[in-house]
């Protein structure tokens, strides 16, 4: 009992003292909708091309189908913290950039309540925001502007999932997630010097703070002993969340020496507006389909498939570059002999997958992709189910097309999962 009151512990720092409210992205695509989705599941899914939706493990969380936590030890409780870091370049038809960032990633728990019922409960980011942006435009009579664009902030989630056996071969679960963080986004246009004003600036700040819902479900059928097929789908409910937004305009008079950078230089101003509402974020329905086939534990094959149509999604009743998105996730893991005594290297996990999804955003008609490749391992403790788990994700985003900007990624993710019989009673004669 000692080990989940230190996880509540951790995971109230977490989330107390916004340790996942870090800066993990630099992407200019970042400036639309919600910001820049994270990376879904934890190393073991990564390096397998996301899938999740048929994988049950139990020796790993696996939040993505909630379904799936019937098949944890029912004797044990499980800790799983990760780190992750990342190495992007952008480029676009006349420069290139690089950012890299390192951060927490994630913390979950998960420990069975009775045999039948099992419950897990985490924090991790579920998108971010990170942008600096300067665009030129022109007014009439050909009067070139220069429009900044900024932003900065993150939403994470707090989610609570629990899942039930039903009867043979047939589990359901639920995940209920908090949503909760600020997105701080400005826009700052800089007009010729013998105009009536030198600077307009438009801030904007957005806070979420509400609950989405997920449904899980998966069914497993053993065959010829050591051979198992699982299906798994999950729904995720449409949803209003609950979210505040404060807006400030101003207007700064021509005159004076204007530093864009430094806010206490741009006076005197005149305040056009100031606003603050409470609104809603539409976020659509989203469904995902996926299997896995299973040789003992030496061979694992999966597929997902998801689709969530964003098009039908606002932000308080403003418009967004938002489509339909829709993505496929391919993996597979090998262990060459997992009981094995001698050799460490036989009862290593290898994973290897892939991922391709349209993504939500559709900018200057051009609908981005994200494709590209995953593989890690896992290592496991003789004796013992504590593990460390390493996954690489490698990738693209975007195009060179109609002035957009390309990205090309290598994602590093770290975890260790530790494993204590926490509910075992020793007997004495």
């Amino acid at each position: 009992m000692r080990n989940l009151y230190i996880a509540i512990f951790l995971l109230l720092i977490f989330t107390g003292t916004g340790l996942l409210a870090q800066k993990n992205t630099n992407s200019p695509y970042s400036r639309f909708g919600l910001g820049e989705m994270s990376r879904k599941g934890f190393e073991k899914s990564r390096a397998m091309g996301g899938i999740g939706l048929g994988m049950r493990d139990n020796d790993q969380i696996n939040y993505l189908n909630p379904a799936s936590y019937t098949e944890l030890d029912t004797l044990s409780f499980m800790f799983n913290f990760g780190l992750s870091s990342s190495f992007t370049k952008y480029r676009t038809s006349i420069q290139n950039d690089q950012n890299f960032t390192i951060n927490l990633d994630h913390l979950a728990i998960a420990f069975p309540v009775t045999k039948w019922w099992k419950t897990s409960f985490g924090v991790m980011p579920f998108s971010s925001v990170g942008y600096s942006v300067t665009e030129t435009g022109y007014l009439e009579n050909d009067v070139a502007v220069d429009y900044f664009y900024e932003g900065v902030g993150g939403i994470n989630q707090l989610y609570l999932g629990s899942s039930f056996h039903l009867y043979e071969g047939l589990d359901i679960g639920f995940n209920a997630f908090y949503l909760f963080g600020s997105l701080d986004l400005s826009r700052t246009l800089q007009f010729p010097l013998n105009s009536e004003y030198s600077v307009s600036r438009l801030d904007q700040r957005t806070i979420v703070h509400d609950f989405t819902y997920q449904l899980g479900l998966q069914y497993s059928k053993t065959f010829a002993e050591d051979y198992t097929f699982t299906l798994g789908g999950v729904y995720h409910l449409k949803t209003n969340v609950s979210a505040d937004n404060s807006s400030t305009s101003r207007n700064i008079f021509n005159g004076n020496a204007v530093n864009i950078n430094d806010s206490t230089n741009l006076t005197p101003e005149f305040i056009l507006e100031d606003l603050s509402d409470e609104g809603e974020i539409a976020f659509p329905s989203k469904y995902g389909v996926g299997f896995t086939f299973k040789y003992s534990d030496r061979f694992l094959v999966g597929f997902d498939y998801y689709s969530q149509d964003w098009s039908k999604s606002s932000f308080f009743n403003q418009e967004q570059p938002l489509t339909n998105s829709n993505s496929m996730h391919a993996g597979l893991e090998i262990t060459p002999n997992p009981e094995a005594f001698r050799g460490f290297h036989k009862r290593i996990h290898y994973r290897l997958g892939g991922h391709y999804e349209n993504s939500y955003l559709k900018l200057q008609g051009e609908q981005l992709q994200d494709y590209g490749i995953g593989f890690g391992v896992g290592l496991p403790f003789r004796n013992t189910k504590t593990s460390f788990n390493f996954a690489v994700d490698m990738g693209r985003r975007g195009t060179l097309n109609n002035n957009l900007i390309e990205e090309n990624y290598t994602f590093f993710s770290f975890s260790v999962t530790l494993h204590d019989f926490w509910f075992l009673q020793r007997k004495f004669d």
